[in-house]
């Protein structure tokens, strides 16, 4: 992917996700081509060896992204052109997991409603570690109040952040949570001057994004998310939560999360899994 190509694949990644979603009565993640355009010039900065577009006869027909990161690498989102030829979301994926070859764990998000790329991804050697609810809150409910651990992070909190993920994650994500602090706002939980978690928030336009966050217990991950809503109240907003953390799905209910639909984390090769976390919007799978 090119600086030039970036409008025709950010038409390609809201057309194809709405018509996938909207078949199946889901919200499309992009609300517009803005939204992802942002996303591929964002990718381009991050990643750019990792952003591909395929074409045919000179046309944009599909385009796919993958973030490498020390050990660990994850893909997406990938989208094929609606009504373009078959097999490009597979040449894709075959080109972004061979460019992933000696990662020790690749993961990506598969839409659970999706069967199709579910035989795909199975088909390429991937298999679900975990469900991944996509949360929605159409208006978010504001906490009673924040607790007094949680505050607001400042610029000499990026080195306990980093390695908080990197201990809990198993990735080196130190560029995306860069980049995170300077375009968005992070919550800590730090208790007796030991960060125990974090969460980042990004009040795009149509929609604040929540995540990731990564904390050493369900308990602290629920009061990061009571802290997020007392931040953003009122506005709408989207998360990926895990379904092995019922306490941080329930905390998020009462802030006026509902599920979306179901996602499925699939994995090739070895992934630690974190006390509690929420997954990363982006980069994507993370």
């Amino acid at each position: 992917m090119g600086e030039h190509d970036v409008e025709h694949a950010a038409q390609i990644l809201v057309g194809a996700f709405a018509q996938v979603y909207r078949q199946r009565g889901h919200t499309p993640p992009f609300p517009n081509v803005e939204s992802a355009a942002w996303l591929c010039r964002s990718y381009l900065d991050l990643d750019r060896d990792g952003c591909l577009v395929a074409e045919t006869g000179g046309v944009l027909v599909g385009v796919g992204f993958l973030h490498l990161r020390g050990p660990t690498a994850s893909i997406g989102p990938v989208a094929a052109r609606p009504g373009g030829p078959r097999g490009v979301g597979r040449a894709l994926m075959n080109q972004l997991t061979g460019l992933a070859r000696g990662c020790g764990s690749v993961r990506l998000f598969q839409d659970g409603f999706n069967p199709d790329s579910f035989g795909l991804y199975t088909s390429l050697g991937f298999s679900v570690r975990d469900v991944a609810p996509y949360l929605l809150a159409v208006e978010l409910q504001p906490a009673a109040e924040a607790r007094p651990d949680i505050r607001p992070g400042r610029a000499d909190d990026l080195d306990a952040v980093v390695e908080l993920d990197r201990r809990l994650i198993g990735a080196d994500r130190t560029r995306d949570i860069e980049f995170l602090f300077v375009t968005g706002t992070v919550l800590v939980l730090e208790r007796r001057r030991t960060m125990e978690g974090f969460l980042f928030l990004r009040a795009l336009p149509a929609r604040a994004v929540l995540g990731p966050a990564v904390a050493t217990s369900e308990e602290g991950l629920a009061a990061l998310i009571d802290a997020a809503s007392l931040s953003l109240p009122g506005r709408s907003a989207v998360m990926r939560a895990s379904a092995a953390s019922p306490l941080v799905l329930q905390r998020a209910f009462a802030r006026g999360f509902r599920v979306d639909h179901l996602g499925n984390l699939m994995v090739t090769g070895t992934r630690p899994t974190p006390p509690a976390q929420l997954y990363a919007l982006f980069p994507e799978s993370l």
